[in-house]
């Protein structure tokens, strides 16, 4: 590819990694309601008016989701900008031109999921998201570990273990 068009394609994904990142962490309220309905649990009175007063869960969900929104969003930026450095960085393998095209294309994915659930309803974002990174740990870092050759710096993935469960706390 001339360099002119890898110039060309690079502006176009710097465009919508900031729009994605911007769109995540507004302050600004829903644009969609989901409707959900989220069991309460049993708590002492004081308790549940404590948690009611701030909004629910014993972490705010806004943040929560925002934290995952950065976290999740750093990656999949690093999957369509530089992916050729995300692989090196984790693993001891060479990578090649499909290597490339798919960690870019997952890192649309994961921009465009981020985006989706910045513009959905709290209540109904969080879960799904969380659900997003239980099994993103267990089919990404924890498979890799296991399975893949990989360098120590793949052990910064597993930062995602405090996010997972602060996001159990936010539910």
């Amino acid at each position: 590819t001339p360099p002119h068009q890898q110039s060309t394609l690079m502006r176009a994904f710097l465009v919508l990694a900031a729009l994605a990142t911007s769109s995540a962490l507004k302050v600004a309220g829903p644009a969609t309601k989901v409707a959900t309905k989220v069991p309460a649990a049993k708590l002492p009175s004081s308790a549940a008016s404590a948690l009611a007063l701030r909004g629910g869960g014993v972490v705010s969900g806004s943040v929560w989701l925002k934290s995952f929104s950065a976290f999740m969003g750093m990656y999949a930026v690093g999957f369509v900008l530089a992916p050729a450095t995300v692989i090196e960085q984790n693993f001891d393998t060479p990578y090649d031109k499909y290597h490339l095209f798919i960690s870019r294309l997952s890192g649309i994915a994961f921009l465009t999921l981020i985006y989706t659930f910045s513009t959905m309803e709290t209540a109904a974002a969080v879960p799904i998201a969380l659900t997003m990174a239980c099994l993103t740990a267990v089919f990404g870092p924890i498979y890799a570990e296991l399975k893949l050759e990989t360098k120590p710096a793949h052990k910064m993935a597993f930062l995602m273990a405090p996010l997972i469960v602060s996001g159990f706390l936010a539910l």
